[in-house]
């Protein structure tokens, strides 16, 4: 704006100067005017005819300063802007914004004094591995690296309706692969494994349309297509980023509830200033076919707080699992008489998930959830191959995070949670060989018992702003008893890079 401004002025001073010029030329002709008559008739016709376009030109250059005078005051806002007739450049285009996101992340991992005895025992169900060929974990001390790049795509075809498509590629090694836990080490966005894709390879995880509609007090909105259904329920300000917060899928959602994981869904929400309803539907198998034959549903309701002049929210919400689980009654059975477990009960529960300002720049975070002890996981026909994925039943996570505007690194942030997992009787006795648990232990000598304890997880992360787009996080976290399995613990040493754009 301020270029074109200059120019205006410049060209206006040239025209002027010329107009003067012109003015000037016109005084001398009327001077000499008189003396034209002593000339010949050739002589008066030829500078009459001279006169006339050096009067037509100084009317158009005249014309010309106007116009550049007129322009010059609109950028000075001398001239009201609606005043000013522009003419279209074009058709309008279909969307009124389109916004293209890039995020590159880079992990590097360390685990120090895992206890690989007992990682290959919970991964066989308690029995000892036969071979070297069936060893989950070799090293106490191994290192690991991720990598992954988002390429997110937002349009915006009108105030009311968006479209957005997510694209992931990645590959890496999960340490959970290797190491049991309840609380987990690296949540899947990062480390990209378990992705069904090979190296290199493009997954889209999502892609929804979504509209709404003003209503009442509040606007009702409807999202559907390919979700990610925790975007929509169980948030949380402090607690909820795998990128910029919390690394361990203890504190990015609720441990408790078995989601589902990108897939076709439906979201419908009808949201207020202080309150929101969310209801949400997702193929819990993945499967693009028989959508609705295992279903995973939620409803959440979210209440936003200004307590003592800080903002906070409090979600409250239940949920449904369609697909199939095996239950303890039923294993007892298998174990007592040798039936053939039925493995076809579904699962359901309930959680919390809070966070509120408690100082300027200090946020406390809060997750509870609850699944009933009814459950093992799933049944794929032999004891060894038991997942133990419903081994506790509760669980419950606290922390708190620091902005880094309290030591004057306004985009730097400190945050630190603990995690609790309480396992189930049945878990605990299956390991500790209680009942008719121990069955097993004569079935097969290779069978072992073992201790079973509440697991415990604590995590405290560093997020450095090393510049405008590149974040760098050292990343501490232990775990006690992993899996439930009585163990002094072991460490995870991480190094977090995000490139975003």
């Amino acid at each position: 704006m301020r270029k074109g401004r200059g120019i205006f002025k410049r060209k206006g001073k040239h025209y002027l100067g010329v107009f003067k010029v012109t003015c000037w030329l016109m005084s001398l002709f009327i001077f000499l005017i008189p003396g034209l008559s002593r000339a010949t008739d050739p002589e008066v016709e030829e500078l009459k005819r001279l006169l006339r376009q050096v009067l037509e030109e100084n009317r158009r250059l005249a014309e010309r300063v106007s116009e550049l005078e007129r322009r010059l005051a609109v950028y000075e806002k001398r001239v009201p802007q609606e005043e000013v007739k522009v003419e279209p450049s074009g058709e309008k285009p279909w969307y009124e914004r389109v916004e293209v996101g890039l995020s590159v992340a880079g992990l590097f991992q360390s685990a120090i004094g895992v206890d690989k005895e007992l990682a290959n025992l919970h991964a066989h169900g308690g029995r000892e591995p036969a071979g070297v060929a069936d060893l989950v974990m070799r090293d106490e001390n191994k290192a690991y690296a991720a990598a992954a790049v988002d390429l997110s795509f937002t349009a915006e075809f009108s105030d009311r309706e968006r479209a957005y498509v997510l694209l992931e590629m990645g590959s890496g090694k999960n340490p959970e692969s290797e190491i049991p836990s309840f609380s987990g080490i690296v949540d899947e966005a990062l480390s990209m494994v378990p992705v069904e894709t090979d190296d290199g390879d493009v997954r889209v995880s999502e892609a929804w349309f979504e509209r709404e509609w003003p209503l009442g007090n509040g606007r009702f909105r409807f999202r559907f297509g390919k979700i990610d259904i925790t975007t929509e329920v169980d948030q949380n300000a402090y607690a909820n980023d795998e990128n910029a917060q919390f690394m361990s899928p203890a504190f990015v959602n609720n441990a408790a509830v078995e989601w589902a994981s990108y897939s076709f869904g439906m979201v419908a929400s009808y949201e207020t200033d202080r309150w929101a309803l969310t209801l949400g539907y997702e193929d819990a198998d993945s499967g693009w076919d028989n959508l609705f034959d295992y279903p995973f549903l939620v409803a959440q309701l979210a209440v936003s707080t200004n307590f003592r002049g800080r903002p906070g929210n409090y979600r409250f919400y239940v949920w449904y699992q369609g697909e199939k689980h095996l239950e303890w009654d039923d294993l007892k059975d298998y174990l007592a008489r040798g039936t053939e477990p039925e493995n076809e009960d579904p699962a359901w529960g309930f959680g919390v998930s809070f966070d509120q300002e408690i100082a300027e720049g200090v946020g406390l975070f809060f997750r509870y959830g609850w699944r009933g002890d009814d459950l093992v996981g799933y049944w794929n026909g032999e004891l060894t191959n038991l997942d133990f994925s419903y081994g506790f039943y509760q669980t419950a996570s606290l922390g708190l995070t620091l902005s880094g505007a309290l030591w004057g690194r306004e985009e730097d942030e400190l945050g630190l949670g603990v995690a609790w997992f309480a396992v189930s009787d049945d878990y605990e006795d299956y390991w500790e060989a209680e009942g008719i648990y121990v069955r097993r232990l004569l079935s097969d000598r290779h069978m072992h018992r073992h201790e079973a304890r509440d697991e415990w997880h604590i995590e405290l992360y560093y997020r450095f702003q090393a510049g405008k787009h590149l974040s760098l996080t050292p990343d501490f976290q232990y775990t006690w008893n992993p899996a439930g399995l009585k163990d002094d613990g072991f460490w995870i040493l991480s190094l977090r890079g995000i490139w975003e754009y």
